[in-house]
């Protein structure tokens, strides 16, 4: 029997990017970014649409493209435009997962992959939606209104990465946060994605955009008391979190 790491899936890593481009074309969009190495697809497409979040820091509508193994996921995206950071909203209802099949050679599956890129044409016009963008769009908007805490924003999605890994992301963003000035949600958010894009590994830098993307469904009131960020990329810090449901393996 073939292993996990010998199966090979349709459509292709080639024929899902190109139904995507062609798809987000068709829509008035573009696809400026691209990760494809045969087994893995990250892709992120840019929309017409745009919001402003304050005056003069506008957002622009997206989707987000991962494809690994069995599963291609599509994503609501945003692009924030004065900084070039992008976000993936992996908590949006219209979030679609699209199942690939696999392929065990002849007969290759042909009619099963073409039902995948027409529900792949599907889900991304879902995530398009405007409605989907109106909705992460306020969403940005009440992160700005509301100060941010490392210890209830950010802290519990780190708990469900490794160790190490979370405090390697703490150390990252907690200067960057600190530097910027902007004290809100949406400001530790821009950390995140800050460190995100500019980062080379693409399963890293989709997770922290994906980490950043959902920030804004954590919100919760600040505590009256807050740990110094110092203390907070401590290894102490990190494993002192409850764990969450937030997934950092590999799908």
């Amino acid at each position: 029997m073939s292993t996990a790491s010998q199966l090979h899936y349709l459509p292709s890593t080639a024929e899902i990017r190109e139904t995507f481009a062609n798809e987000i074309t068709g829509i008035g969009g573009t696809v400026p970014d691209v990760y494809d190495d045969g087994e893995r697809l990250f892709a992120r497409a840019v929309l017409p649409n745009d919001a402003e979040v304050r005056p003069g820091d506008r957002v622009r509508a997206g989707v987000a493209l991962r494809v690994a193994g069995p599963v291609a996921l599509i994503h609501p995206y945003t692009f924030r435009q004065v900084c070039s950071n992008g976000a993936i909203v992996a908590h949006a209802l219209q979030t679609r997962h699209v199942a690939r099949v696999e392929d065990w050679g002849w007969p290759a599956p042909e009619l099963e992959a073409e039902v995948a890129l027409a529900e792949l044409r599907a889900a991304v016009r879902t995530s398009a939606a405007a409605e989907a963008f109106a909705t992460v769009a306020d969403e940005l908007r009440s992160a700005a209104e509301v100060e941010a805490d490392l210890t209830i924003h950010l802290m519990p999605a780190l708990a469900g990465m490794p160790r190490d890994t979370a405090a390697t992301v703490l150390r990252r963003v907690v200067p960057r946060f600190e530097a910027g000035g902007d004290r809100s949600a949406f400001g530790l958010l821009n950390a995140v994605t800050s460190v995100a894009r500019d980062t080379r590994d693409p399963e890293t830098r989709w997770r922290l955009e994906e980490l950043g993307g959902t920030m804004p469904a954590r919100l919760l009131p600040k505590p009256k008391r807050t740990a110094p960020a110092a203390v907070l990329v401590g290894a102490s810090a990190v494993s002192a979190v409850e764990p969450t449901n937030v997934d950092w393996g590999v799908r």
